[in-house]
C-alpha cells in the first residue's frame, strides 16, 4: 500500500480528500501542518506528499524542509492564479478547482514513478535504513527512541552540517518543545551510540549546534 501525507488547512476537505484517497487503496495520513510531516515522514515510509497551497505559503524554504524529511514527490493544490509560481519548485501542480478525480489520477502517476525516496544514510561506520527502521553501528544493531532516531535521521541526512538548536526543534519536534529538549536528546543519542573504546558519533560546536563526528 502506497502512503500519502495529506497536509491540509481546511479539515472538512481534509477528511473528504483523505477518504477519497484511502477507497483507491492508498494509506493517506491528514495533517494539519507542514511542521508535522518530519515526524510523520520518520514513522512510516511516505510515497507522495500532497499539500494545499495554505500550508505551503513558506515557499521554497517550505520545501526545502520538507526535502529534508522525504524524497518523496510533492503536490501541491493551488490557486489557478498561482500555479505557475509553484511549478518550478513542486513535482506537481493542481490548479483549484479540481475534481477530485484528476487529483487522484496525478498521485497515482506520481507515485508510479517509483521509489525516489532515499532511504538508506551512512556516515563513518553509522548506517540507517529508514525502510526497516534500523540502526547499525558497525556489527551493533543500535534500538532508538522515535525522537532519536529522528534525530538521527537530521544528522545523519548531511552529516557534514551543524544543525543549530532551534534548527533542531523546528524539525524533530513539531510544537511544544525548547531548546532544552535538544540537549537532553543529544545525550541520548550519544549514549546510544557511543560505547567504551568508541569515538564520539556527535559533533558538538559551541554556540554552532550539532552534526555527525
Amino acid at each position: 500500500m502506497r502512503n500519502i501525507l495529506l497536509v491540509q488547512s481546511n479539515p472538512n476537505l481534509g477528511e473528504v480528500l483523505q477518504a477519497s484517497f484511502q477507497r483507491e487503496g492508498f494509506s493517506a495520513m491528514l495533517l494539519g501542518s507542514v511542521s508535522e510531516i518530519p515526524r510523520s515522514a520518520a514513522e512510516t515510509v511516505t510515497d507522495l506528499v500532497v499539500l494545499d497551497e495554505t500550508s505551503a505559503m513558506g515557499g521554497i524554504d517550505i520545501f526545502t524542509d520538507i526535502r529534508l524529511a522525504t524524497s518523496a514527490p510533492i503536490l501541491v493544490l493551488a490557486r489557478a492564479e498561482a500555479e505557475r509560481q509553484w511549478a518550478g519548485i513542486a513535482d506537481d501542480v493542481l490548479a483549484a478547482p479540481f475534481a477530485v478525480q484528476e487529483l487522484l489520477a496525478r498521485s497515482s502517476t506520481l507515485v508510479g514513478r517509483g521509489p525516489l525516496r532515499r532511504t538508506v544514510y551512512a556516515a563513518g561506520d553509522i548506517s540507517m535504513n529508514l525502510e526497516m527502521h534500523r540502526v547499525t553501528r558497525g556489527t551493533r544493531v543500535i534500538h532508538l527512541g522515535p525522537t532519536e532516531f529522528r534525530l538521527l535521521q537530521l544528522l545523519i541526512a548531511e552529516p557534514q552540517r551543524l544543525w543549530s538548536r532551534v534548527e533542531i526543534v523546528d524539525r524533530v519536534w513539531s510544537q511544544g518543545r525548547d531548546e532544552r529538549n535538544v540537549d537532553v536528546a543529544v545525550k541520548k543519542l550519544r549514549a546510544a551510540l557511543n560505547r567504551k573504546g568508541d569515538s564520539d558519533a556527535i559533533r558538538t560546536v559551541r554556540g554552532a549546534g550539532y552534526g555527525m563526528a
